[in-house]
């Protein structure tokens, strides 16, 4: 703001005249503000960031999902075969004289592939949770979608592996009288209730759990190996976009 001041010193005759409001005189007011720009033109570039930021969300909470399914149903697992294994060892071991409760010969190789299965799988998911979520070098988008791949992998091994190593055992022993697994042997009391001896039924409920329950994440397995296939293709097609200058812009 700018003043123009009139001169108001004594007149010739001596008089003198008091200063008065009208002799200042206000300019015109003019702001000191720039002219308010357009934002910047949304480029090919912020286009690129933007999908990728986008896809890199979804393709993560996706992978959480995942690893915290696979995690509780592995301790699932664990608790149902390691309840039949304890069952067995408690009920097994009778004197000579009381007819025996299990057959002379028992494989435990099924049950024990399914509590291995399941260790494997939580210990998996566990440290995949763990990089994924807490601040490590591992969380960049690279590192994190190479081990999610490996352990997708690994753990889809395990459980289609599981699956039919367990299966072919109890089903050939299925029909044995002289040997039998912990599922084979038990649930061939099923449907007598309290007729079973020992615990039979609680054993061969546990032992079909578990083996139900790896079976089904041989499924959930599967969907992990296509999302990490997923994540793959969208950070190959984001760098070639990025490299073409042919991205799209993408309102989020």
């Amino acid at each position: 703001m700018s003043f123009q001041r009139f001169d108001i010193s004594p007149n010739p005759a001596g008089e003198s005249k008091r200063p008065h409001l009208s002799v200042f005189r206000f300019a015109s007011f003019q702001s000191s503000r720039r002219p308010s720009q357009a934002p910047p033109a949304y480029s090919v570039d912020d286009a690129v960031v933007t999908r990728k930021q986008l896809h890199v969300r979804v393709l993560h909470w996706l992978r959480i999902a995942i690893a915290s399914i696979t995690c509780l149903v592995s301790i699932v697992i664990v608790a149902c075969s390691a309840a039949a294994l304890k069952t067995y060892a408690n009920t097994h071991n009778t004197a000579e004289w009381i007819l025996p409760l299990w057959p002379s010969t028992v494989d435990l190789r099924p049950t024990h592939a399914l509590l291995a299965c399941g260790i494997v799988l939580a210990v998996a998911s566990v440290f995949y949770l763990v990089i994924a979520l807490a601040p490590t070098p591992l969380r960049s988008d690279r590192p994190l979608n190479l081990t999610f791949t490996i352990l997708a992998f690994l753990s889809l091994f395990m459980t289609i592996f599981t699956t039919v190593f367990a299966g072919t055992i109890d089903s050939q022993l299925s029909d044995s009288t002289q040997a039998g697994t912990l599922a084979s042997w038990t649930c061939k009391w099923q449907g007598f209730g309290p007729v079973a001896p020992g615990r039979f039924t609680d054993i061969c409920a546990t032992s079909t759990a578990a083996l139900d329950l790896v079976i089904l994440m041989v499924v959930i397995e599967s969907l992990s190996v296509l999302l990490a296939g997923w994540g793959w293709w969208i950070g190959a097609k984001i760098k070639r976009e990025a490299r073409e200058g042919k991205g799209e812009v993408t309102h989020v």
